[in-house]
């Protein structure tokens, strides 16, 4: 996980999935498509739990923006956090307590975030 930050968005992996789902939401394709092309395509990060995480909170954050949060995609991400798993994956990396402080509050925002209902959905460009 190539990460400069302690923030949701702060690392490769969500990065280059959230781009490439702002890019296929551009090109007009529905926001179920994407999430199915993409999960298809990234099975390997899929597969590599440092990476995991990110790619769901990327796909979560993506489907938010465009107000179409899938319940299981919600579900799964809201797992993720409350769990725990996320910051135990961070601990795992030697990750400073001050980092693994800053990530819980990073991941408490963006699940608060996510339970609310975006007013618009994003527009493509």
């Amino acid at each position: 996980m190539g990460a400069w930050g302690t923030g949701i968005s702060s690392n490769d992996t969500y990065a280059d999935i959230y781009e490439q789902f702002i890019d296929l939401y551009n090109e007009g394709l529905d926001v179920t498509k994407i999430t199915e092309r993409l999960i298809s395509e990234n099975q390997e990060t899929l597969d590599i739990p440092e990476d995991s995480n990110n790619f769901w909170f990327a796909i979560a954050n993506g489907q938010w923006e465009c107000k179409a949060l899938d319940k299981e995609i919600f579900s799964k991400v809201e797992q993720i956090i409350q769990s725990g798993h996320d910051l135990q994956v961070w601990k795992e990396l030697d990750a400073a307590p001050t980092d693994l402080t800053a990530r819980e509050k990073a991941l408490n925002k963006f699940l608060a975030k996510l339970q609310t209902e975006k007013e618009t959905a994003r527009k493509r460009t």
